[in-house]
């Protein structure tokens, strides 16, 4: 039974494909257009709309990619833009800096700092090939950063106010009294040695003084935080703010003496 029932429908099948032929061949243009119509609406349009529908989101995810590309590539040339602005108000500055009489300005960039909490040396891209020499004072366009410590050929060490080894002589910029600027860990950076009679408040800037010969009268130290006098000392205890923010140098200047 099941092979006469398999058997009608490939029978029938048949004899359908043959109508259909015979249809085709000697059938007028409205039925043979017809009968397109339907072949082509049964068969060939649903597998056009889903190649369609494909390439549509083929497009659509390259379009995306590209898009994402370019949010990437733009975020970077903002980066870049907004790293020049503030570069540029730097160099701003700097251009308003007052260069020191006997002395040329050696631009350099930090390329490293070392230290704990508080940075005490930095590295910069400057050394022997630039006649950079132990000793020279470090400047920024704010203040006195520090000497030079060790020098190679392309590079030199800074050794840094902050370090406490660093020594420098000051004096108050209103007045003459003068002391020893140092960095303690454990308070900050101190004006030592200065007397208990002398003239200092809060708000006073602190120059170097010029006294041992490594740094030049007149360079910004930093700035009087808080003044104690103990009674029956000597000498006050001079809390200062230093006039260079150690955790941000980038740009920096050896002093160079003038050849005459």
């Amino acid at each position: 039974m099941s092979y006469l029932s398999y058997k009608s429908v490939r029978n029938a099948h048949f004899a359908a494909v043959l109508v259909l032929a015979v249809v085709l061949i000697i059938g007028q243009p409205v039925v043979n257009g017809l009968v397109s119509q339907v072949i082509l609406d049964g068969f060939y349009y649903p597998f056009f709309h889903i190649k369609k529908l494909l390439t549509e989101v083929a497009t659509v995810s390259t379009e995306n990619d590209q898009l994402r590309a370019w949010v990437a590539k733009s975020s970077v040339e903002l980066s870049l833009l907004e790293e020049a602005a503030r570069e540029n108000a730097r160099l701003r500055s700097i251009l308003g800096f007052e260069q020191l009489p006997g002395y040329r300005l050696l631009p350099a960039t930090v390329v490293s700092v070392t230290g704990g909490q508080m940075p005490i040396s930095a590295t910069i891209n400057r050394g022997l090939d630039d006649s950079v020499k132990v000793q020279q004072p470090v400047i920024n366009q704010v203040g006195l950063v520090g000497r030079i410590q060790e020098v190679m050929p392309g590079y030199a060490k800074v050794q840094l106010l902050t370090d406490p080894l660093n020594r420098v002589a000051a004096r108050v910029a209103s007045g003459r009294e003068m002391g020893i600027v140092r960095y303690l860990v454990s308070e900050g950076m101190v004006l030592d040695n200065f007397p208990n009679q002398g003239i200092a408040q809060p708000g006073d800037t602190i120059l170097s003084s010029g006294l041992g010969r490594v740094y030049p009268p007149g360079l910004t130290v930093g700035t009087v935080s808080k003044v104690t006098r103990p009674e029956n000392k000597p000498y006050s205890e001079v809390r200062l703010e230093p006039a260079v923010n150690f955790h941000s140098l980038e740009e920096l200047f050896v002093l160079m003496p003038e050849t005459p």
